[in-house]
């Protein structure tokens, strides 16, 4: 049999979880005796445009096409490009393949499916993640919110700076962008930044930087356990607003004890005293905000002082409080500036993207060509729909999304993807301090920030951290390598970039894996991997992640829940011997072998 397999990369110029599978199973097949030619597309501006070159990889055939968009005007000349399908076509008719297995069109073409069609040969398609019912392709909306499935209005919203064109495509694109940090500082003083500032406490572990999730939104919290006095050298020359939010813990609401009292000093005077006791009183659950105004002064220093005492003198165990996002702004600085912000505060981001997609989802609506975009690309995907033969789902949570979203049952099998099998790694039994880590690429919609914010506060002494990986940009998101660092602690490593086939070497030196993508995972290439070197999982409880320990390997938290996740670390962390028992529970790894196996009969049932 003659198969061609199509992805939107393929190495050397890209290794990651797609391209390993369709490597996988181009070699396995060339085993078997059939006949594999690869087509993807690769990006060199200097050279022409829709160039097709041929070349080889590990004895693998592969054709590519180069598409680096420089002639595209339209949203529609994204996902649709009539000169690729016609060099595809040409290239159909020179392979003459039996079967052609899509993997990813992404960067290439969804027309290239009715090219096949047309040719008369037999399609399938492999569904690595939502692009076809998601431009975006992981069903993330601009600030990270998850998509509950596509429709005329979400997608308008989430798409609009690519709908809209020319001065209104401009106009939305710089609204829905990721505002950068200040140029300049003068205009506000951030009192997160505690290094300068004298901490007063019975222990200096009291006060840290961590994140409170409280309204279900993960807050940038300065933690003030009491007693705790953090004291700042200041200099107000100018009228001044000091904003934050006090609040105590969730964890704390259900506690023994008394509550807080929150103070805000000044040389000495006293601008604010104000207890919260949630444990009494439900109205004093959640952040309570509040507004001071500073009048300037003439002295060279202010000391301003934020403190935490206890309610109670005697029982103050469960009485964590924080400080949210404290900052004071100076009033005779341009506004303009005041607008801007670290990329680390949720709330003002999250509040600006609302603000942008209402305005050009406003745009958009109005828009005749936005309406046609949207159309335009949900035509071609119900065509591809018909079109194809067979879909593959390599998890059945993803196979069930597709079809709640009208995909055909009968056209959509479950088959989880192969994997080469690995020489068995010998594990001890685990000891403190226990080694967690983290593998991949450091993207938002990986969850990097999660793993960060739930060590904070682990003590290196029982647990530790590895993060390898690097950051490979993410639009709208420039500064989140940025933000990592500053969530770092003791507790972590940082260990940087790996080549893709030492991940084992990796794993052998782990004793359990985080996965904390906050996007619904298909089946992460990552966690198989994990698991072939028997390292446990410590995963969100949703999606294909969810699916792939629910018959043992792992254990799971609240999904986006930073501190769901700490408490399973140090549950972790204080009785090391369950992992001991997760590694044995580790399910088995569909080897590649077993995939083709089952991949041949789906090829043989839709040759004609």
């Amino acid at each position: 049999m003659k198969i061609l397999l199509v992805n939107h990369t393929f190495p050397p110029e890209s290794l990651a979880g797609s391209e390993i599978c369709v490597l996988n199973t181009a070699k396995e097949l060339q085993k078997r005796g059939h006949e594999v030619v690869v087509f993807f597309r690769v990006h060199d501006p200097s050279t022409e445009e829709y160039v097709v070159r041929q070349a080889e990889y590990e004895n693998i055939p592969l054709y590519t096409i180069n598409h680096t968009y420089r002639f595209a005007q339209t949203f529609q000349d994204i996902y649709c490009n009539s000169a690729i399908a016609a060099r595809f076509s040409y290239l159909l008719h020179q392979i003459k393949p039996d079967i052609v297995h899509f993997h990813h069109l992404t960067n290439l073409s969804l027309s290239l499916v009715e090219e096949v069609r047309n040719y008369g040969a037999a399609a399938v398609m492999t569904l690595h993640d939502y692009w076809l019912l998601c431009q975006r392709g992981q069903m993330l909306k601009r600030d990270l919110r998850l998509c509950p499935g596509p429709s005329k209005d979400r997608c308008r919203t989430c798409l609009a700076p690519q709908l809209l064109r020319g001065r209104t495509q401009r106009l939305a694109s710089k609204l829905l962008s990721n505002p950068k940090s200040p140029k300049s500082s003068a205009d506000l003083i951030d009192l997160l930044h505690i290094r300068k500032a004298k901490i007063d406490a019975p222990d200096r572990r009291f006060v840290c930087l961590t994140c409170f999730n409280m309204d279900d939104l993960p807050k940038e919290t300065l933690q003030a356990h009491p007693p705790a006095a953090i004291s700042y050298a200041i200099r107000i020359e100018s009228a001044a607003t000091l904003e934050t939010s006090i609040g105590m813990h969730p964890s704390t609401y259900d506690q023994t004890g008394q509550g807080v009292r929150f103070e805000i000093e000044r040389n000495g005077q006293q601008l604010f005293e104000h207890t919260l006791n949630p444990k009494l009183n439900p109205a004093d659950h959640g952040w309570h905000k509040i507004s001071l105004e500073l009048s300037p002064s003439e002295a060279k220093e202010d000391r301003l002082i934020l403190r935490t005492v206890p309610e109670s003198t005697v029982d103050n165990k469960f009485c964590t409080a924080g400080w949210n996002k404290p900052v004071i702004h100076l009033k005779s600085k341009t506004t303009e500036k005041e607008l801007a912000y670290p990329v680390r505060n949720k709330e003002i981001q999250s509040l600006i993207f609302k603000g942008a997609e209402i305005i050009t989802d406003v745009v958009a609506a109005f828009s005749e060509r936005a309406s046609e975009g949207l159309q335009h690309r949900s035509n071609w995907v119900r065509r591809v729909w018909d079109d194809m033969d067979m879909f593959i789902s390599p998890s059945r949570f993803l196979r069930h999304f597709f079809i709640d979203h009208g995909l055909p049952e009968e056209k959509i099998e479950f088959l989880d993807n192969g994997f080469t099998p690995i020489e068995p790694i010998i594990k001890k039994p685990v000891e403190r301090p226990v080694r967690f880590g983290y593998i991949g690429t450091w993207i938002p919609s990986k969850g990097v920030d999660l793993v960060l914010q739930a060590f904070r506060n682990v003590d290196p002494k029982d647990a530790r951290l590895e993060v390898h990986g690097f950051f490979p940009g993410y639009d709208g998101y420039e500064d989140y390598e940025q933000y990592l660092q500053s969530l770092s602690s003791p507790a972590v490593e940082w260990k940087g970039r790996y080549k893709p086939h030492k991940v084992y070497d990796l794993l052998a030196e782990l004793d359990c894996l985080i996965m904390a993508s906050i996007w619904l995972e298909n089946s992460p290439l990552t966690i198989h991997e994990a698991f072939q070197a028997k390292v446990p999982l410590l995963t969100a409880d949703v999606g294909g992640m969810a699916e792939l320990v629910r018959h043992g390997g792992g254990m799971t938290f609240h999904h986006r829940d930073a501190e769901s996740l700490a408490h399973q670390v140090k549950r972790i962390a204080s009785n090391p011997a369950l992992l001991d028992d997760l590694r044995n529970s580790i399910p088995g790894v569909q080897s590649v072998k077993e995939h083709v196996d089952r991949l041949l009969e789906i090829y043989a049932n839709q040759v004609k």
